[in-house]
């Protein structure tokens, strides 16, 4: 039995070391365009996996692109989709809807100071 070369046991970094760097002045900026770019590789990750799914049906006769675009949704399925959707908006929008259920629940002292915080960080 042959032993394992250093390369099978090369582990890599999830992290970068360092601090991160930082290109608008306010890091949330930062963080939010992370997020979103991280989305952008998913979603084309994601559609390549569909054009290659469309490419291989079409080439062992299953369907065709034209299949696709013509296809229409029973109730049912649109429906379904109509709830995922949802699903995924509230989950995007989690955050953002916390904040919002959180500054219902202040009182007007509570948010006179937010207010006045974020004036302070804007300056």
């Amino acid at each position: 039995m042959t032993e394992p070369s250093p390369d099978d046991q090369l582990e890599l970094q999830r992290k970068a070391k360092g601090k991160r760097p930082f290109y608008f002045s306010n890091p949330d900026v930062d963080k939010l365009l992370s997020m979103i770019m991280a989305l952008t590789g998913e979603l084309a990750i994601a559609r390549d996996r569909i054009d290659t799914l469309e490419r291989v049906a079409e080439t062992k006769g299953l369907f065709s692109s034209d299949d696709i675009e013509n296809f229409e949704l029973d109730a049912n399925a649109l429906q379904a989709r109509a709830d995922r959707h949802r699903q995924l908006l509230r989950e995007v929008n989690r955050i953002i809807v916390g904040e919002l259920e959180d500054l219902e629940g202040a009182n007007e002292e509570d948010y006179t100071a937010v207010v006045e915080q974020v004036e302070q960080d804007d300056t």
